[in-house]
């Protein structure tokens, strides 16, 4: 069969999909990956082909005008928000009305999608896989008569919070029922002659690579599936197997926010913070910030990038911000976590699941010192517990079918359709 990969142009949400890619590709099947251009080089060094479609994203540009809110998102709704006093209907609508609109003219716009059709029709796809935030996925999906499963990046608040809009209108009036996200699906699918319903918000099937003691209660056809971490193109540097004369700990900020300046938690600090403790520092950051850190420690080796999947094993601990690839490493390498969450989607709410199965600790932005971050370093290293419980996350993933099972999930879809 022919399968359809679409993923907006990030290169964490990319990597997320690589390994399922691979494993279809493995099985027989024909796959391709389209996203935007600014994407192409990405997929391409993953050996799978591209299709370019859309203009480019421009992804850290967006992503610093949201942090700030310069674009006028109204990103005062959290999507992750779990607050029972804070979820009314006007405030579970909101945020469905402003994560439709960034993904609607920021992620997937009408131009994105119109491209992937183009494409689609000429191809053929027998099944479609879109990353959660994609959502031109479903929509060529429809149109083409495809299968299609969403594929998971982290915790699923969009279906909890679609479920939660669901059980609300049923308590209120025929009018007053406004259904944001039917509205921005509505005006993609209204040219096509296709009509709006749920298989469109949440697909046919949702593909969780999330560990099962972090997945959200909702009712949806769940293909679980193991973390295989996927680093992208590595050269792996000799000193990363030699042996180290103290514990190593690794601090990175991941692929997505590493470019974006954050004023709570300057990365200086995260490093100088370090500097007492009988460790040696992996410090994983962009090239481009070296400059602007001085007098590094002589225990911080700085970076520009260093593959987890290797690094990993020989780290008594990472620091990191919660995002899903890092996470997976680390849970896949039975490493304990500190996590300084970001705020691109449930970075916090990961970190709380780890600090509840004794795997991990939070350190708050708006509680960020040197102090604390060196003094809770320095307790998962002393007390044993954390690698114990680490390791034992990591034996529950590794029971979680792996993407060869899941491609075998996922041509019986096509099948049954």
């Amino acid at each position: 069969m022919r399968v359809l990969f679409t993923v907006f142009a990030a290169k964490a949400h990319l990597y997320n999909l690589v390994p399922l890619a691979w494993a279809l590709r493995s099985e027989g099947h024909e796959v391709c990956v389209a996203s935007q251009p600014d994407l192409v080089e990405d997929i391409t060094r993953t050996g799978l082909p591209a299709v370019s479609v859309g203009p480019a994203l421009n992804l850290m540009q967006t992503a610093q005008e949201v942090a700030s809110d310069e674009a006028g998102y109204g990103i005062g709704y959290d999507i992750a928000e779990t607050r029972p006093e804070k979820l009314t209907w006007d405030y579970v609508k909101g945020t469905l009305s402003t994560y439709g609109n960034m993904h609607s003219e920021a992620v997937s716009n009408q131009a994105f999608t119109d491209d992937l059709l183009a494409f689609a029709r000429h191809w053929k796809p027998d099944l479609v896989v879109w990353d959660a935030l994609t959502y031109a996925g479903p929509i060529v999906a429809r149109a083409t008569g495809a299968a299609h499963a969403r594929m998971l990046f982290g915790l699923d608040h969009w279906a909890r919070m679609r479920s939660l809009y669901l059980e609300m209108a049923e308590e209120r009036s025929a009018g007053d029922r406004e259904d944001p996200m039917a509205e921005w699906l509505g005006k993609r699918l209204e040219p096509l002659g296709l009509e709006f319903d749920e298989e469109l918000v949440l697909g046919q099937a949702t593909i969780d690579p999330m560990p099962s003691w972090m997945r959200i209660p909702v009712e949806l056809n769940n293909l679980p599936i193991r973390c295989v971490p996927f680093n992208g193109p590595s050269l792996i540097p000799s000193w990363v197997h030699e042996p180290s004369q103290r514990p190593r700990v690794c601090l990175t900020l991941g692929l997505t926010l590493a470019g974006v300046r954050n004023e709570k938690v300057p990365l200086p600090d995260m490093i100088s913070a370090l500097a007492s403790l009988e460790v040696d520092v992996i410090a994983a950051v962009r090239a481009d910030q070296f400059s602007s850190l001085e007098n590094v420690p002589d225990n911080v080796r700085l970076v520009d990038f260093v593959p987890l999947n290797e690094l990993l094993p020989s780290c008594s601990a990472i620091i990191h911000n919660g995002g899903t690839g890092t996470t997976g490493n680390a849970v896949v390498h039975g490493v304990p976590q500190v996590i300084v969450p970001g705020w691109l989607w449930d970075e916090t709410g990961v970190a709380k699941h780890l600090e509840r199965r004794g795997a991990g600790a939070l350190v708050e932005q708006q509680e960020f010192s040197a102090e604390l971050l060196t003094s809770t370093v320095e307790k998962m290293l002393k007390d044993s517990s954390y690698r114990e419980n680490a390791v034992e996350l990591r034996a529950e993933m590794l029971r979680t079918p792996s993407p060869s099972e899941v491609a075998r999930q996922l041509e019986a879809l096509v099948e049954n359709r």
